[in-house]
């Protein structure tokens, strides 16, 4: 299929084994399965708000809930969880992520646009309460070899009030 056309079912089929590949791997914990699904130049970013309808557009200008312009960012996050050192992840939350109202489109021969919506519902055993987490996730996937990575995935928070830690694992 390089170099040519994907049909529209092969690209949701793309889309849709790759984006819950990925929250599976992030419910289970298995981070380097998890990081190595994004590209080495991917951007994972969460922005902020601006105001009741506006987020921001520009995360080197403008304040973001999360941002990292290389895959090396998600890395070091995961090592200081794995090291034990970060006091914010002691112990994880659990979590579980559910997706849906997936749209997928290519939007060249070897890269795919994906907008979906999700849940996350976030259980922290250090004090034994419940949140629940919910936006929109927008994913652009590209093909390397046979696989697809994730080049770039932009969280749009709806509710951005967090009662706690927000880290990647989270949303």
């Amino acid at each position: 299929m390089a170099g040519s056309a994907i049909k529209h079912t092969d690209v949701h089929a793309a889309a849709a084994a790759t984006i819950f590949r990925e929250a599976r791997l992030l419910d289970t914990g298995e981070w380097t399965d998890w990081v190595a699904m994004y590209s080495e130049d991917a951007v994972y970013w969460v922005p902020g708000w601006l105001d009741e309808y506006t987020t921001t557009s520009d995360p080197d200008t403008q304040v973001s809930l999360l941002y990292h312009d290389a895959r090396r960012g998600l890395e070091e996050r995961i090592a200081r969880i794995e090291s034990r050192k970060s006091i914010t992840a002691l112990p994880l939350p659990r979590t579980v992520h559910q997706i849906s109202n997936l749209e997928a489109s290519e939007s060249g021969p070897d890269e795919i646009i994906c907008q979906s919506v999700f849940s996350v519902h976030v259980y922290d055993p250090r004090i034994a309460k419940e949140h629940l987490r919910h936006g929109r996730y927008q994913h652009t996937l590209k093909r390397e070899g046979e696989t697809w990575k994730i080049a770039r995935k932009v969280i749009t928070l709806v509710n951005d009030r967090v009662p706690t830690v927000l880290d990647f694992y989270s949303i």
